[in-house]
């Protein structure tokens, strides 16, 4: 049993920052929950339209990554692909204020279809199994929605800087029925919860700085973190990458399969070698996901952030 976190003792200009930010929360999420989750696109594209004011650094940063990545030129079509996103991504965070209701298991099945790759997953417990997901489409949904059919998927996720937000995000995050969030500092679960066939889940598409390694993603190299890949080699895992794609109306369309399954340690000459080819693997899977449905991907992410040396060195 890992010894407990010790509590941040911040200075009291930051305590009354943190609660009037929790106060701010709980008010939004009080207006939120007061539409229907299938009213939630719309509630979100008048919030857009609403906070256009104080939106033009995300408006300036997804334009210049869907220039240079999807080449779109046209201003009208680039204007257009903008707001679409910037309505996804708004709409993702509203529907993670009603995630409250994703324990409910008619809710589920209302509002996500299940393809058959993914119930195939859930009912071969052979081996754990690690999930690779990007910032696309709802990530959070997966977790309820495999609770809903009895498979408690654990997920890594990172404490929030506002402890207040934190604890409240938590709370929520239990009540879905999975198996749980791990957090980043309890790191060495992972391995043993994977070797015990269990099932983890992992969101792992951000810069990873110095860290990574450089994938090519979407036509540009990007440091990406190869904990999906190592965990999925070093517990003796399946892994797999699962995507949850809005189809309107608050309805989505969860799938997952496997891209890999582990046979033994000579399945690549070495951890170097495993980590490289299994984050090329599911970096490619989602890449081809975001380009069928592109203005369901985070472009408001820094995701291109650190570059090559050679790269760097050319600049120079």
């Amino acid at each position: 049993m890992s010894a407990p976190e010790e509590k941040k003792k911040f200075p009291i200009k930051k305590r009354i920052s943190h609660v009037f930010e929790f106060v701010f929360t709980l008010l939004l999420t009080g207006i939120i929950n007061l539409f229907p989750f299938s009213a939630l696109h719309s509630v979100a594209k008048f919030f857009r339209i609403m906070l256009s004011p104080i939106l033009g650094s995300a408006r300036r940063r997804i334009r210049a990554h869907v220039a240079e990545t999807l080449r779109i030129t046209d201003e009208k079509e680039l204007k257009r692909f903008v707001n679409n996103n910037l309505d996804n991504t708004i709409r993702s965070f509203f529907e993670l204020m009603q995630a409250w209701k994703m324990k409910n298991k008619k809710f589920i099945e209302k509002y996500v279809e299940f393809g058959e790759d993914t119930l195939a997953i859930a009912a071969d417990r052979s081996q754990g199994v690690v999930f690779a997901e990007g910032h696309f489409g709802n990530w959070e949904i997966p977790i309820p929605a495999y609770a809903s059919i009895g498979f408690k998927v654990f997920f890594s996720a990172q404490r929030l800087s506002n402890p207040y937000v934190d604890a409240w995000t938590h709370r929520m995050r239990v009540g879905y029925g999975g198996g749980g969030p791990i957090y980043l500092k309890e790191a060495e679960k992972f391995i043993p919860l994977l070797r015990r066939k269990e099932p983890l889940g992992l969101v792992s598409d951000q810069d990873a700085g110095s860290d990574g390694i450089f994938v090519n993603f979407l036509g540009r190299m990007a440091s990406t973190h190869t904990g999906p890949a190592m965990l999925a080699y070093l517990g003796k895992a399946k892994l797999a990458v699962g995507f949850c794609v809005h189809q309107g109306k608050g309805r989505y369309r969860f799938y997952s399969r496997i891209l890999y399954r582990f046979q033994n340690k000579s399945d690549f000459s070495s951890s170097r070698e495993a980590a490289e080819k299994l984050t090329k693997l599911w970096v490619g899977e989602l890449e081809k996901e975001i380009r069928k449905y592109p203005e369901q991907y985070f472009w408001v992410h820094r995701r291109w952030k650190t570059r090559p040396s050679e790269e760097t060195g050319k600049a120079a």
